[in-house]
């Protein structure tokens, strides 16, 4: 499997990393959401599925990159993944408010255009009179 350095070269910068780190995020979470779609699962079932897979890719990580893997220091890079996990969580929480107001003003944005939708089809249809 892939690691960091066969995408990105020593030499190659941060913002290199980051820049690829986003690409590849963005088109994975495309095609969770089409894979959600197409198979009618909720958010919560695909971000279970997300960590369990999480998980499990680090683990065959660790026993894959590392020279000479052992119990000891699989145990040793799962405690650093839980660590690395709950940072990203204490980093989440902090921009919750955020993060919430975005979403509420995201359904709202989708409600109103589910709204115009239905007065459109209202009005081709000879439903309701306008």
């Amino acid at each position: 499997m892939a690691g960091p350095d066969d995408i990105i070269e020593d030499d190659e910068s941060d913002a290199a990393y980051d820049e690829a780190f986003d690409t590849h995020r963005t088109a994975l979470y495309e095609q969770l959401l089409a894979y959600a779609d197409e198979h009618d699962l909720s958010d919560g079932f695909i971000a279970d599925l997300v960590a369990d897979l999480s998980l499990s890719l680090r683990m065959v990580a660790y026993a894959s990159e590392t020279e000479k893997p052992s119990v000891g220091g699989l145990r040793l890079d799962l405690d650093r993944y839980a660590r690395e996990l709950g940072e990203a969580v204490r980093e989440a929480k902090k921009h919750g408010a955020d993060f919430i107001s975005e979403a509420k003003a995201a359904r709202e944005r989708e409600e109103a255009e589910g709204e115009e939708e239905a007065e459109d089809q209202d009005g081709e249809g000879g439903g309701r009179p306008q």
